[in-house]
């Protein structure tokens, strides 16, 4: 029976905290997340905070915060260095809104060996590809960049590369996943097999890509409805996904898809859902709401999951949540 044994918050300031990555690095916890005044404003950075033994927690950087709003940072962790990416978004005239308007898009990369000083931040990859989920395998690192050439509008699906580099930060194609996709995380099992969690990019399907090595053979098998933000890992032989779950209201003739419609989204929450039988099997329900999600996972020495995240669950929000406040929570879970 799955099961939550506790939720603490974890950082809360007033501002839009989001987008969070977890890693164990040379015994201490790091979580990073994108600080902000609102879920999309020009000054978003990405932070990091750490704990020795996750109750106390400090700030411990920010290691990318460029002239654009520094969005969903992801970390890796190896032997010696914490690599710390962001993607980093300009729009050309700030004052133009819609799924029209033209975005830039590149990704920044910092490291440090403390946790505490970081390197300059510097781009990585190709101008128009947002690299995310990014994880090491084998002394190699691996990541999923979903884009357009040369730059990505608002609305308009995106191709998901498979991406590799020896170093972390010179990065090179490794193959085309899918035309439609974008937020992506991977893992690698025994037998060396990726599999990709995929939200699709046309914000309609949740699709799982599997190859066998040299991963660039696809086959691809839709899940249902679109998790965004999914958390691809493995509990005791069993596959999970976790990220963000629609609410929705009751569809039928009153909602505007007409009868049939699963109807409007209501709220939200960070969920995990069991993947069997070509089915996404609802898990359970963090204590979460809002504008919400985005999850980071360490696997404890027990076979517990550590999971940081973001809600407004605590927080009092307006019809437009996105523009109000929202904190970073930890909890210890069971599958």
């Amino acid at each position: 029976m799955a099961e939550i044994e506790w939720v603490r918050r974890i950082y809360s300031d007033g501002w839009h905290n989001a987008f969070t990555d977890f890693q164990l690095y040379k015994g201490r916890y790091y979580v990073c997340f994108r600080n902000g005044l609102s879920h999309v404003s020009p000054e978003g950075k990405a932070v990091v905070i750490a704990s020795d033994d996750l109750v106390a927690w400090k700030r411990t950087g920010v290691p990318v915060n460029t002239t654009g709003d520094d969005r969903d940072p992801h970390m890796v962790a190896t032997e010696d260095r914490l690599f710390v990416y962001a993607g980093s978004v300009t729009r050309p005239d700030p004052e133009l809104t819609g799924n029209d308007v033209v975005r830039v898009i590149r990704t920044h990369c910092a490291c440090s060996e403390d946790g505490e000083t970081w390197s300059e931040p510097r781009p990585v990859y190709r101008e128009g590809y947002w690299l995310w989920g990014v994880g090491r395998v084998n002394d190699r690192f691996y990541g999923l960049a979903y884009g357009n050439e040369p730059e990505a509008r608002d609305g308009q699906p995106t191709e998901l590369h498979l991406v590799q580099s020896g170093d972390g930060l010179d990065w090179t194609l490794v193959s085309v996943v899918t035309k439609n996709g974008s937020e992506a995380t991977f893992r690698v099992n025994d037998d060396s097999i990726m599999r990709v969690a995929i939200r699709g990019g046309d914000e309609n399907r949740f699709t799982l890509a599997t190859a066998e090595p040299p991963y660039t053979e696809w086959q691809l098998q839709d899940f249902g409805d679109v998790i965004p933000a999914p958390r691809l890992v493995e509990v005791d032989g069993r596959e999970y996904v976790i990220g963000r779950q629609h609410v929705r209201g009751p569809g039928g003739p009153g909602d505007p898809g007409g009868p049939g419609d699963p109807g409007q989204i209501v709220d939200r929450r960070t969920s995990v859902w069991r993947l069997e039988d070509g089915r996404a099997v609802h898990v359970l329900d963090l204590p979460s709401g809002g504008d919400t999600s985005y999850v980071g996972a360490v696997k404890q020495e027990d076979g517990a999951l550590l999971l940081s995240y973001y809600s407004q669950h605590e927080v009092e929000t307006g019809e437009k949540h996105y523009l109000y406040p929202a904190n970073i929570y930890l909890a210890r879970v069971r599958l």
